[in-house]
């Protein structure tokens, strides 16, 4: 299948909407880790001094970002296919991934981008976001049953 084939073109409007994507997908990502040093802090080890925590947050944030990510793109790939089903769905996808990989870079002053695991990380995000998009491919593309 072409990029012809596969849907419209991308216009400067789904750049942008691109970008409002993956900054989305940082900030929830961002707010799952929070999340769980918040229970990790209150349920699994409480009563800790703040530096604790922080040192938790260290090994606990990879985790966090690795496996929510991986799931979110998943999402965000499945949903912008059958949002816009004219839309070229995997280009539209590899677009967000970069659009992400740029701002998470950014975030941190694109210190450790060059890291195996930045890489591993990107690369299962692109994955699931290609996933993703190809799983609602397949379910726009079903016909409705009659009743």
């Amino acid at each position: 299948m072409c990029v012809e084939e596969a849907g419209r073109k991308m216009k400067l409007l789904d750049y942008a909407k691109a970008a409002g994507v993956a900054f989305i997908l940082l900030a929830i990502n961002v707010l799952i880790v929070i999340l769980v040093v918040m229970v990790y802090a209150l349920f699994i080890e409480p009563g800790h001094p703040s530096e604790f925590y922080d040192e938790a947050a260290k090994w606990l944030a990879p985790w966090c970002l690795h496996t929510a990510g991986t799931a979110l793109f998943f999402v965000a790939g499945w949903f912008l296919t059958t949002r816009q089903p004219e839309r070229n769905a995997y280009q539209m996808v590899m677009i967000v991934t970069l659009f992400y990989l740029f701002i998470d870079a950014a975030s941190v002053g694109f210190a450790g981008i060059w890291s195996v695991g930045f890489a591993l990380s990107m690369l299962a995000k692109l994955l699931a976001s290609l996933a993703g998009a190809f799983a609602g491919s397949r379910f726009r593309s079903k016909p409705a049953h009659p009743r």
